[in-house]
């Protein structure tokens, strides 16, 4: 129970190694292939949002489970707690979009002469965004902070008064993650069609946060486990976070559908605009986020038996991760780079930048304390937990 996570040299090269490479080759690229401007700034955002949303779904996982006193994730809790401290490099890549903020977003642009966006000026201006920017992940992370903070004190302590800050801060985290969460999808994804709106846009966005957590939480499980780690854990764990990457991407492709079909069956100019560019410009990158965030894991996880075998479960997890970047690509890049958007090296290697930094951090975070905390209340419940 004491087991420690040891963040060896060779990991940490590997590691650095690929952030170094693939910021290089994408320099490379930008200089040589002269991919244009919005492209280049559309993937810093794209890649900042798709690992925000891990940092952040992995804080909803440990919220929900702590406000409604779960015990059976207890065990592989010190996981999400680790992806959360991505979100303080979050905010500095996230302020780096002050530089591209005019090749991103329409509504920047003062001399532009349109009556949509001059009616959302209150909302939409630069200094605005960005303070709001400022309290998103201020909130966020000092909430982060400190349900970290208390479970590494229930490393040492079994005082029940860590336990008890720990389900407070979840609720606040909860409470405050549900506004802002849509809010920020609001300001960073849906402003780059600045006439388009949606109601359903931040929950759509939420469940793809909590889905790709669920996913790589697994793969942390996996690798951990193939490094000679977590050995307490047990197919019942790897069961139901298995229920959940099937149940949750089921819940996706409903939020997906509902907008799709309200979006259709009202046919409002304003709120067609969005798929008319995706459907007629990106036909088969739109029915192939479809296909991989809904039938792989539902087909592929639909029996009791693949949901309990850790390599299996771990494949379609990686499906899961790849199929929500390509939502994010949809989200992103036909609104910015329009005619201009692909997915080439460039794509490839500045998301293989921001993958080996953010798995970097996670390490790093796993390895300054044991991976169970032992203190914790419910840990007797984790160890013999049976799905």
């Amino acid at each position: 129970m004491d087991e420690q996570f040891d963040f060896k040299k060779k990991y940490r090269n590997i590691l650095l190694i690929l952030m170094t490479g693939g910021i290089l080759v994408s320099l490379a690229v930008i200089l040589i292939s002269k991919p244009g401007a919005s492209r280049i700034w559309a993937n810093v955002l794209l890649n900042n949002q798709y690992f925000i949303g891990l940092s952040l779904g992995a804080a909803f996982f440990l919220a929900v489970h702590r406000v409604a006193q779960s015990g059976w994730h207890t065990l592989l809790q010190r996981l999400p707690d680790a992806m959360t401290t991505f979100l303080p490099v979050a905010f500095i890549l996230m302020l780096l979009i002050y530089f591209g903020i005019h090749n991103l977003y329409s509504w920047t642009d003062k001399n532009l002469s349109d009556k949509v966006i001059e009616g959302k000026r209150a909302w939409l201006n630069i200094p605005f965004f960005f303070a709001r920017l400022v309290f998103y992940f201020a909130g966020w992370i000092i909430l982060t902070r400190m349900i970290r903070k208390n479970s590494n004190t229930l490393m040492t302590s079994s005082d029940l008064k860590y336990h008890n800050r720990k389900i407070l801060f979840s609720g606040l985290f909860l409470v405050f993650y549900g506004i802002t969460v849509s809010a920020s999808s609001w300001d960073w994804i849906m402003s780059l069609d600045a006439h388009w709106y949606s109601t359903l846009f931040g929950w759509y966005v939420l469940i793809g946060m909590f889905v790709t957590s669920l996913a790589f939480i697994t793969l942390l499980i996996w690798l951990l486990k193939r490094l000679g780690y977590l050995k307490y854990i047990r197919p019942d764990h790897i069961h139901d976070m298995a229920i959940l990457i099937f149940a949750f991407s089921i819940f996706w492709t409903y939020q997906w559908f509902a907008q799709y079909e309200l979006i259709w069956y009202g046919h409002l100019p304003e709120e067609t605009s969005y798929y008319i560019t995706r459907l007629h410009h990106f036909k088969i990158i739109f029915f192939i986020n479809l296909g991989i965030n809904f039938s792989v894991p539902f087909f592929g996880l639909i029996t009791i038996n693949s949901k309990r075998q850790i390599g299996w479960v771990a494949i379609i997890a990686a499906i899961v991760l790849m199929g929500h970047w390509i939502d994010y690509w949809l989200m992103i890049m036909p609104a910015t780079a329009g005619d201009k958007a692909g997915i080439g090296v460039l794509e490839v290697c500045m998301t293989l930048f921001y993958a080996s930094l953010f798995i970097f951090i996670v390490l790093r975070s796993l390895s300054t304390g044991p991976l169970v905390i032992k203190n914790d209340p419910y840990i007797e419940e984790s160890l013999n937990y049976e799905s």
